[in-house]
């Protein structure tokens, strides 16, 4: 038995920030002066999900798609043997890849229909111009969207079961371990090596995606946020009530009252 290199740094810094942000995601979701926040980190996933994609196509052995263990016959088999101290799936398992894929794609549809609520409900955004009379009452997007966070949720508590079922059957294989340090235990020498286009291709997307945050830090009411509708002053358009009886009296909108 041998310590083989799986997970390639890259990989494992999209892991860790993929569930930084999963969290953040939802712990703004249900505050409405969050909101905008609640998109920026709604990209930020988009990003993240670009990359794993991207990732999935040429990315490092175990970390690629076609490496996932899918198809009937291999689900048959993992379960047959699932309490065999020995395991062939040395990256993801039958199980845990089509718990992995369905993550990404359940995650992806939740950040598009989060873009069309934001944009279709709110009047925020990139489709911000959607929001038009036929379509801004309606609460169809923002249900689809919550849909799919529900089904994520569901998914992540999957993903942790695996995780922790495999800790308690697979221990000495180090799996849990093995998304921080990138190393698991197997019986010959099984380490991927990233070549130069994956090193470049990795670092411009961490680039990309600090250049993001930083974007939305200093320039907060940008285009992914910004409002049509244009903020207003009531105290500005109602001065000499300011003026002469706002010392016992609160200014409302109109609308407050109706």
């Amino acid at each position: 038995m041998q310590k083989s290199y799986i997970w390639s740094l890259p990989t494992r810094v999209f892991h860790a920030l993929f569930v930084l942000f999963i969290l953040l995601a939802f712990l703004s979701a249900d505050e409405d002066r969050w909101l905008n926040y609640h998109a920026i980190i709604g990209y930020g996933v988009l990003i993240l999900l670009v990359f794993r994609i991207f990732w999935g196509i040429f990315g490092p052995k175990y970390s690629l798609f076609k490496d996932f263990s899918i198809g009937k016959q291999n689900v048959k088999e993992f379960l047959n043997n699932i309490f065999e101290d020995n395991q062939k799936y040395i990256g993801h398992n039958p199980l845990a890849s089509y718990v992995m894929i369905a993550m990404l794609i359940v995650a992806l549809l939740t950040v598009i229909t989060g873009v069309l609520a934001f944009g279709i409900q709110e009047g925020k955004g990139i489709l911000s111009s959607w929001n038009s009379p036929f379509f801004k009452e309606m609460e169809l997007f923002k249900g689809i969207h919550e849909i799919f966070s529900t089904l994520f949720l569901v998914l992540i508590v999957a993903h942790i079961a695996g995780v922790l079922s495999d800790r308690l059957l697979h221990k000495k294989h180090e799996t849990l371990n093995s998304i921080i340090t990138g190393y698991k235990i197997t019986n010959d020498n099984e380490s991927v090596k990233l070549n130069i286009f994956q090193k470049i291709f990795a670092f411009f997307m961490f680039i990309l995606f600090i250049g993001f945050l930083l974007f939305n830090f200093y320039k907060p009411n940008n285009i992914l946020v910004s409002s049509i509708y244009k903020t207003i002053d009531y105290q500005t358009q109602n001065e000499v009530f300011v003026n002469e009886c706002a010392s016992c009296h609160t200014l409302y909108p109109s609308h407050a009252f109706a």
